[in-house]
């Protein structure tokens, strides 16, 4: 009996290896073009279909071997081969148990099928359309039912199988294989459908009204969804003017006044879009309001009523969904992995939308909202809202966390901010339009997206470092600031000594940009890209400062917390003829060693004349005192040509 067991679970991890997982995609010996589906909801507001097909149009990539599709809680009536007018029944096989992720159907291919080849496949179900299990209260992905509105939402927060359009179509739901679509909705004739793609004529009966769509451009099928609304409480709020594809915006009657207000700047959010990423990618830019949301769905988007209703024109949840259209719809990652790339371009481009409308200023407030949001809430331990310090690219979907933590939301934003201003705004934005030229309708990978950048920006070492700390690694800087306030003839310049405090677990950064503001009565603001655990820099031309700030200039905002409050201190000015100064004296953290003219070297003597240290100093440097022992020592400064100064001083403890 045990061995038995063993063979059933050795059987079931064989099946489950052949087939893409949510976070692995493999390769298929199959590639679906295209979906045929008839969908019966001629029980609404109950969601339940009655006898419903879906018709795949397949073409072998090689050697055909097993069909997969993904159906839960629907059973499953019928599978059959369609070949020249005529249906070939075949046997279907589940694979695995409904809890676990790669839970399917196989069917088998004919002998006759050859690599190449193009086949149809015809499965027909019925059954009670469900949601995702029910966890902390909440069900969000699969078929919801609000009173007597049914609709679909395509991913889930906490099941294991993420994309949730196999609650209600027989589909390979695996956002690697994209296809075209025909979705056909029979319902009682007094609801309305709204669903993706292009609408064609309503067919009508006494009893019956069959909704149709149909898109030409391929979808991922976590993409796909339904809205099934009465009549009476409907309102369609159409625009077929704004824009080159129409506008739609399905809402309750109640609600129909703050809809529109609410959307009333939706056509400059398409256009403000399609300058920064490329031409809108589909048929028609469509929202239906719904009690869950927000989600992306493929040209019709599932928008929360509760936002639709305070009438809000910046809207910035609505610039977020219309923002995957192009990022995870027109272009989609292979598995959800790359979630990040969806939800961290459409997390900025909500800041970006912010500064077309009023400025850059505006953009650099909002992204250092989210970056404080990240910070002090989800990132934050003992914070109710904690969801653990994850990596963007590959995290942990354990609790706390789940398939969509706010690690790829409001962290996923300040980093390609930050990345923005690093490479530029041609680079950045020329690479965005790139991958919506070069990818289209298709798919990539974070190897894609990094190289994509790296041709692009033609800095494939900066490119490398950057995806590796901020994307592949977890974390945020914790930054200690030093800084010697030095009168020059010019004013004032400062010295800046920056040191990474943040935990080892976290790594260090070596692609982290910061703009530091020195305060007094005339703020300045200087930037700086920081390339190391610590580095020390000088600023010339400054006013008179008191304290240093970071985060409130006017370039970038970074992600990073303070250690402490940075440390600002006075140095005298030089007496003529003194070639270097050692501040402080004593010293008992920090060594400074400042020359006052490019010096050909400083050697540090101890009380015994032993040389010590020998530094390059041609501007200056700091040195950790703990590196140095206890007691009395001698900087030497060696001008170029010879001259020296001696300056004695002492580290303690």
């Amino acid at each position: 009996m045990m061995v038995a067991i063993a063979l059933l679970g050795c059987t079931t991890l064989l099946w489950a290896a052949d087939i893409s997982s949510p976070v692995r995609y493999i390769e298929q010996s199959f590639d679906v073009l295209h979906y045929d589906a008839f969908l019966a909801l001629d029980s609404l507001p109950r969601p339940i279909l009655g006898q419903s097909t879906c018709t795949w149009t397949v073409r072998w990539r090689r050697a055909p071997d097993t069909l997969r599709f993904h159906l839960r809680s629907l059973r499953v009536e019928r599978v059959e081969y369609l070949a020249q007018g005529s249906t070939l029944p075949v046997q279907w096989f589940e694979r695995g148990q409904p809890s676990d992720a790669t839970y399917h159907y196989a069917v088998g291919a004919l002998p006759q099928h050859r690599a190449g080849d193009t086949v149809q496949l015809r499965i027909t179900y019925s059954g009670t359309m469900t949601g995702e299990p029910v966890r902390n209260g909440l069900s969000w992905g699969g078929v919801q039912q609000e009173g007597s509105i049914v609709y679909a939402l395509g991913v889930g927060f906490y099941n294991n199988y993420v994309s949730a359009t196999q609650h209600w179509l027989a589909c390979y739901d695996h956002p690697s294989d994209k296809a075209t679509f025909s979705l056909a909705f029979r319902v009682p004739s007094s609801y309305v459908v709204a669903s993706n793609g292009e609408e064609l004529p309503v067919r009508d009966s006494s009893q019956w009204r069959i909704y149709r769509f149909r898109s030409r451009y391929p979808a991922a099928t976590y993409l796909l969804t339904f809205a099934a609304i009465p009549a009476s409480v409907l309102s369609v709020i159409r625009d077929t003017t704004s824009l080159p594809v129409p506008i739609l915006l399905y809402a309750r009657r109640a609600d129909s006044a703050a809809t529109a207000r609410s959307f009333r700047l939706l056509p400059a959010m398409v256009q403000t879009f399609e300058r920064l990423y490329g031409a809108y990618p589909f048929e028609k830019v469509g929202y239906v309001m719904t009690q869950k949301g927000a989600m992306e769905h493929q040209t019709m988007i599932s928008y929360p009523t509760s936002l639709a209703r305070t009438g809000d024109t910046v809207n910035l949840i609505a610039a977020h969904e219309l923002a995957h259209q192009w990022f995870g719809n027109c272009v989609t990652p292979y598995d959800f992995r790359d979630a990040w790339f969806n939800e961290s371009f459409a997390t900025l481009s909500e800041s970006l939308w912010q500064e077309a409308r009023a400025g850059y200023r505006a953009y650099l407030e909002l992204q250092q909202r989210k970056i404080a949001a990240y910070l002090n809430q989800y990132a934050k331990a003992g914070s109710p809202l904690y969801e653990g310090v994850l990596t963007m690219y590959d995290f942990s979907r354990t609790p706390p966390s789940s398939n969509y933590p706010h690690v790829i939301y409001e962290k996923g934003a300040a980093v390609l901010g930050m990345l923005r201003y690093i490479v530029g705004d041609s680079v950045f934005f020329g690479w965005c339009r790139t991958l919506m030229e070069r990818y289209r309708y298709g798919n990539v990978s974070i190897d894609t997206l990094q190289q994509t950048l790296a041709a692009q920006s033609g800095k494939p070492e900066l490119i490398e470092r950057f995806f590796s700390e901020w994307i592949r690694g977890k974390g945020w800087a914790v930054l200690d600031i030093e800084a010697l306030r030095i009168p020059t003839s010019q004013g004032w310049k400062a010295v800046v000594r920056i040191v990474q405090r943040q935990p080892d677990s976290l790594g260090r950064y070596t692609t982290l940009p910061l703009e530091l503001s020195f305060i007094g009565t005339d703020t300045v603001h200087r930037e700086v890209l920081m390339t190391s655990a610590e580095q020390t820099v000088e600023f010339d031309s400054l006013n008179a400062f008191t304290t240093i700030a970071i985060n409130v200039g006017k370039a970038v905002r970074s992600l990073v917390l303070l250690a402490a409050r940075p440390q600002v201190s006075n140095v005298e000015a030089a007496e003529r003829g003194v070639l270097l100064h050692v501040y402080p004296n004593p010293a008992t953290e920090v060594i400074w060693v400042i020359p006052t003219v490019p010096l050909q070297a400083v050697e540090l003597h101890d009380s015994l004349g032993k040389l010590v240290r020998r530094l390059s100093a041609r501007g200056p440097v700091a040195l950790p005192a703990g590196d140095l022992p206890s007691g009395a020592y001698t900087a030497v400064g060696i001008s170029e040509a010879g001259e020296r100064t001696v300056v004695p001083f002492v580290v303690t403890r």
